[in-house]
């Protein structure tokens, strides 16, 4: 704050001796202590104070900002709650879905009358093409006949283990 060195001190302490004189000095010096004291708590309460405003001034921001993300709370609410109905249609789908393909195969031969007069190997109904129940037997033989070898390669295998 002030530049005050030593120097500078004692030339005011040699001034206050020389016009106050050494009576009245101790006494001038304890005035100008509690002088100096109350200044500093002055400031340091002033100091204080605009802190305490800047602080505040703070959380009336991060107050502004939470009510913004009040905001956003609510949108990712009702998102979730759409979300979680979409949930709920696909499951309800799923289990429509599920019964409609039991029933394709639960039926036996016979209880309807397309089926009975078919002669078919397995004594089921025949589906009906573009049926679900039709996408996944398509589905089911072509993963078993890409997992099945082919007799050729098999024969190839078998050759191999008696030559060994």
């Amino acid at each position: 704050m002030f530049d005050i060195g030593f120097w500078e001190l004692a030339l005011i302490g040699v001034v206050a001796l020389l016009v106050v004189g050494p009576d009245r000095l101790p006494g001038l010096a304890r005035t100008v202590g509690l002088w100096v004291g109350r200044i500093r708590r002055y400031v340091a309460t002033v100091r204080d104070d605009i802190e305490r405003e800047i602080q505040a001034d703070e959380l009336r921001k991060m107050l502004d900002k939470s009510d913004d993300l009040d905001s956003l709370k609510d949108i990712v609410d009702e998102t979730r709650q759409t979300i979680g109905a979409a949930k709920k249609e696909i499951d309800d789908v799923e289990k429509e879905a599920d019964e409609i393909i039991s029933h394709d195969s639960g039926e036996p031969a016979g209880t309807s009358a397309a089926g009975a007069g078919d002669d078919d190997e397995t004594g089921a109904e025949p589906l009906a093409p573009g049926s679900a129940a039709t996408a996944v037997g398509e589905a089911v033989s072509a993963q078993a006949s890409a997992a099945a070898p082919e007799p050729a390669v098999e024969e190839a295998q078998d050759h191999e283990r008696r030559t060994r």
